[in-house]
């Protein structure tokens, strides 16, 4: 019959060597602390990995923030016709980079040039008509001055006429009472009858020709008017048919479609001999300046500043990394500004965490280097940094602590001895 008796470790070995020989318990005891001893690092050191990737975590989930809902996003420019015409030619293809002001469709200008030669010649036409009414109007204003001049010595010569008058008059008038007393004889008063109604009809003649001179005066003012109206008439016309020529010239520049910014050459519908409307679109521009629309939860935004710096993933590029800052945070929800805003005031009421976009900017080129084209709609991860990410004395002494004692007590009971059951024999 045979007992199971507890022994010490040591006692056992001594007596399973003495009775048995060899020594196998003994390695075997040995063996199995090896592995107690193995085991239990082990655990310390997955202990101290969870407590050091666990402070890491905290760390860096209070120092950043960071969404999947995140898009490039850029200037889409559409390029359209001005004018209506056939296309005589198109010098790009799609997916294909341009330069600012590079030509890239062109319109046949025949019409155009047709209607620019015609704008020309009523300009001409009425800077001719100008020039005439600008002559007579000169030839009016001269003939004026002569009038005047008329009038004036016209006017003179009846006020000399009317001193003639006054004195003939005071002559006839005197000799009439010198005949009343017989001193003078009646053909003198005769004589001096007459010479004042001679002096008396020169005058009233120059009077009546200064009013005639007044009268051409006022005549070829109303000419002068006249023509003044139709100067400006002919230069309002000049005006007119300038705009109209500088309208038919721009209409002509307009057949030479011109890049309006440097890009990628996208949505291309355009083709050599198919006639385009006045504003219909030809191909899309996206430029190569592009940002990031990034939708952060409305939680997150709490500690969210602009300036704050930002580790732009690109999905594209497989994950690769690029530097960037927050350029500026919407007012308002995008669902907000959505085609169909929720009405939260009618039916019943679920709270949604809302999403604000935040514009982020890169610090550096994208499409320079990475010789991929990098446009909007492709997703992007960005990590904005809130606060510092340096560790904190507290949790790091909290954290080193924690470490320090669980390692204690993790090897303590790993290494602490107990008594192992062995089998001797017991005689009956």
């Amino acid at each position: 019959m045979a007992q199971q008796i507890e022994l010490a470790p040591a006692r056992v070995g001594s007596n399973l060597h003495d009775d048995r020989g060899a020594g196998s318990p003994a390695k075997a005891v040995s063996g199995y602390s090896l592995k107690r001893i193995a085991g239990t690092l082990i655990v310390a050191l997955l202990f101290a990995s969870g407590v050091i990737f666990g402070l890491q975590y905290i760390v860096h989930s209070a120092a950043y923030e960071s969404t999947d809902d995140a898009f490039i996003d850029g200037h889409i420019i559409p390029v359209s016709a001005k004018v209506a015409g056939r296309v005589q030619a198109v010098y790009v293809e799609d997916n294909q980079t341009v330069k600012k002001e590079d030509l890239v469709v062109e319109l046949d200008p025949r019409d155009f040039d047709a209607a620019t030669r015609q704008k020309e010649a009523a300009l001409q036409s009425a800077q001719a008509q100008a020039g005439a009414a600008q002559a007579g109007l000169q030839d009016g204003i001269a003939h004026i001055r002569t009038i005047r001049a008329t009038v004036d010595s016209d006017r003179a010569t009846a006020a000399a006429d009317a001193a003639q008058n006054d004195k003939a008059q005071s002559d006839f008038k005197r000799y009439e009472d010198l005949y009343k007393t017989k001193v003078v004889s009646p053909q003198d008063v005769d004589q001096f009858r007459a010479t004042a109604k001679s002096a008396q009809a020169t005058l009233d003649a120059a009077n009546k020709k200064v009013l005639s001179d007044e009268a051409q005066v006022e005549e070829a003012r109303a000419q002068v008017d006249a023509l003044q109206a139709l100067v400006e008439s002919v230069n309002a016309q000049i005006n007119s048919s300038d705009a109209n020529l500088a309208t038919a010239k721009l209409n002509q520049s307009y057949t030479r479609i011109l890049a309006p910014d440097s890009g990628w050459v996208t949505q291309k519908s355009v083709e050599p001999g198919q006639y385009v409307q006045a504003g219909q679109n030809l191909f899309a521009l996206v430029p190569k300046d592009v940002w990031v629309t990034a939708n952060f939860k409305e939680d997150q935004i709490r500690r969210m500043r602009p300036g704050q710096r930002v580790e732009i993933g690109v999905d594209a590029l497989h994950g690769k990394a690029f530097r960037g800052h927050i350029e500026s945070i919407q007012a308002g929800s995008g669902a907000r500004f959505s085609l169909l805003p929720p009405q939260n005031a009618t039916g019943n009421y679920v709270k949604v965490i809302q999403r604000i976009p935040v514009k982020i900017l890169f610090d550096e080129p994208l499409n320079g280097e990475t010789g991929l084209p990098l446009g909007p709609g492709e997703s992007v991860v960005p990590t904005v940094e809130v606060s510092s990410p340096e560790y904190s004395p507290v949790p790091v002494g909290i954290a080193l602590v924690v470490l320090l004692v669980g390692l204690f007590f993790i090897l303590r009971q790993g290494l602490r001895r107990k008594p192992q059951p062995v089998d001797v024999p017991i005689a009956d």
